[in-house]
């Protein structure tokens, strides 16, 4: 028996902490790959792993995943396991059957762009070489020279947690398979300096996202040295797009992220 899903509407407001996302900083892979300093404990010591950040494949790869690693207890109920896909020998090639006793059982599997979301190392650099270490180019940077950090939209958001979150059942979507939702831009914290195309809007709207600004069409604690305030006029024009969206009747509630009104 099918179901239909209910439809939840999310409006990304101003200042939205809870769609800021923490700083893109890049990985001890990409610096060792360009021979920059890389990143270190504290104490000095070297990090035991780099952080993974949700990025795409452009293109498809094929890797191989060694059997049992996914629990520390796997192999310990190996006799309950179809056979690996083949072996990995000590110099990295792939086999169908094992050629020597140190050989590692491996799935073989192809990921896919169209997979979604992988965690992978963040390899991106300045526009200098240099290695970045926080939002802005470095410690008190003017504000020309800091990326946004702050989502346009929910949608992202929502991604992530489907594709990364795992539930009791040890299966994901742990969203989208309860409720469809629709994302709007009000307010929105995070906004397209830019503009966007049509075709890669992932907000409810219809044309070309133009060119915003800071303070005028998005509006964040802060961006480097700037603050952006709602006014009277923002206020009045973000309670028009939430009423018109649930005037529409096709939402079983909404989502408010997450400002106070006087922001």
């Amino acid at each position: 028996m099918t179901t239909v899903k209910p439809r939840i509407a999310i409006f990304s407001g101003p200042t939205a902490t809870i769609q800021n996302s923490e700083p893109l900083v890049t990985s001890n892979k990409a610096r060792e790959k360009y021979g920059l300093p890389t990143l270190k404990n504290a104490d000095g010591s070297p990090m035991r792993f780099d952080v993974l950040r949700p990025q795409r494949l452009a293109a498809p790869a094929k890797v191989y995943i060694e059997q049992f690693s996914a629990h520390p207890l796997e192999s310990d109920a190996s006799e309950l396991y179809a056979p690996p896909d083949g072996y990995v020998d000590p110099s990295g090639f792939f086999h169908k059957g094992r050629k020597g006793p140190n050989d590692l059982p491996v799935y073989e599997v192809t990921l896919l762009p169209a997979d979604g979301l992988y965690p992978l190392p963040y390899m991106a650099r300045q526009a200098g070489g240099e290695p970045w270490s926080n939002d802005g180019a470095y410690p008190f940077a003017p504000a020309e020279l800091y990326r946004q950090s702050y989502y346009p939209d929910a949608s992202r958001i929502f991604e992530e947690i489907d594709r990364l979150g795992i539930g009791d059942s040890g299966v994901g979507n742990l969203l989208s398979a309860k409720t469809d939702f629709d994302f709007y831009r009000p307010a929105p914290s995070g906004g397209y300096k830019k503009g966007l195309s049509e075709a890669l809007r992932t907000d409810v709207g219809e044309g070309d996202v133009s060119t915003e600004a800071l303070g005028r069409d998005f509006f964040v604690i802060a961006l480097g040295t700037c603050v952006g305030r709602l006014t009277m006029s923002d206020l009045a024009r973000l309670t028009n797009v939430v009423q018109k969206a649930m005037k529409t009747g096709k939402y079983a509630g909404a989502i408010w992220l997450l400002a106070a009104p006087s922001n």
